[in-house]
């Protein structure tokens, strides 16, 4: 085998589908695609091909691509982190205001006439025993921008419009302005310095709470406010 000539260095962060295709080619047999994102991953020396004439040809990653691969690695675990920290900082602002918890919660909503699994990374109601002063809130947590404007694409607030009557965008700070956010959602912010904090408050709307969604918070565990690790703040 012989290096490729190497004309760019690659990027860092490696956009999403270049760095989904190295890892294929680290889990598989490597047979190439011979497509765009092949010849980025050949230009940029992150693979290398192999093969002869007699045989359908191959890549497999060199060096630099184990290291790409590594490197993502790495900002993949930190922002898994960030989003733990963040959401465990939101769930207990929400528990110290009284609130009852969920960031485990799991329940199947209804929308346009199809059923949809909806997962909250923060959902909360007043402890209270009329139906009408439940005030339910989903608070929805992004550390990385390229997450949130994927939120906001795929339109996911209307899966939550029967379980809350108010809908927040939580973003660390740095990744976005408030003003970005559409009207629908509040906005809060979370960052290492100040914790959690609102922004814009949510407007309040209708929702149903109904058997199918007490059955998953019966099912479900509260979150237990406790006193944050210092190792563990945000």
């Amino acid at each position: 085998m012989s290096a490729p000539a190497v004309n760019d260095a690659p990027p860092a962060p490696l956009p999403r589908a270049h760095a989904t295709r190295l890892r294929h080619y680290w889990r598989s047999q490597g047979w190439a695609c011979h497509d765009n994102i092949d010849i980025d991953l050949l230009r940029w020396g992150l693979v290398i091909e192999r093969g002869d004439d007699d045989a359908a040809s191959c890549l497999a990653l060199t060096d630099a691509g184990r290291g790409a691969l590594g490197d993502g690695l790495k900002r993949n675990r930190a922002a898994r982190d960030a989003h733990s920290r963040a959401t465990e900082a939101v769930a207990a602002h929400l528990a110290a205001a009284g609130r009852l918890v969920f960031t485990e919660l799991s329940v199947r909503t209804e929308h346009e006439g199809r059923w949809r699994s909806c997962k909250p990374d923060v959902f909360s109601l007043v402890r209270g025993l009329r139906a009408d002063h439940l005030a339910p809130q989903v608070h929805e947590i992004k550390v990385k921008r390229a997450d949130l404007l994927g939120e906001l694409r795929g339109g996911k607030i209307e899966r939550y419009r029967e379980l809350a009557a108010a809908i927040y965008l939580v973003i660390a700070d740095g990744i976005a302005d408030p003003d970005e956010i559409p009207a629908d959602y509040g906005v809060g912010l979370v960052s290492p310095e100040a914790g959690f904090r609102i922004a814009r408050t949510a407007p309040i709307g209708d929702y149903s709470l109904e058997t199918r969604h007490w059955m998953a918070l019966a099912k479900a565990t509260p979150f237990t406010h406790e006193p944050i690790n210092p190792q563990l703040s945000l």
